[in-house]
């Protein structure tokens, strides 16, 4: 009698098990635990637990949600209240920083444009007094 495993041919390869192992974790009923995932393998005793459950949404034909619900997120607005004042504080700050480093760009533009036309006056004068010092050779 003739096994059906008689030559190594006819073995499964390690590829040909893993992938029945795949379709067999892949298929497989789900957890009973609905809030952790098993990673399929016999083996592997380590489950993850899912991440933490979004609201519920109401399931009646009403969908009108009023905004301040959905928004809130502290209870306190007093607390809401001092960080708009803080944050505001800070903008102002930033602001008036902004308006000062713009004030000295402009100063050093306005002395750099200067210079740069004392320099053209300078080299254009120059010139002037070459061509009058150098005799004409025609």
């Amino acid at each position: 009698m003739s096994s059906r495993f008689d030559s190594r041919d006819d073995l499964p390869t390690s590829r040909e098990m893993a992938a029945t192992t795949t379709y067999q974790t892949a298929f497989a009923p789900p957890a009973k635990d609905a809030a952790s995932i098993h990673l399929g393998t016999d083996t592997e005793t380590e489950a993850f637990t899912a991440s933490p459950l979004l609201p519920e949404i109401p399931t009646s034909s009403n969908l009108d949600f009023d905004l301040s619900s959905i928004i809130s997120g502290s209870s306190d607005p007093d607390v809401d209240q001092e960080k708009v004042k803080k944050r505001a504080s800070n903008v102002q700050k930033l602001a008036e920083e902004n308006e000062k480093l713009k004030a000295e760009l402009k100063a050093m533009t306005d002395r750099l444009e200067a210079a740069e036309r004392k320099r053209a006056q300078l080299a254009q004068k120059r010139n002037k007094q070459q061509h009058i010092l150098e005799p004409s050779s025609t």
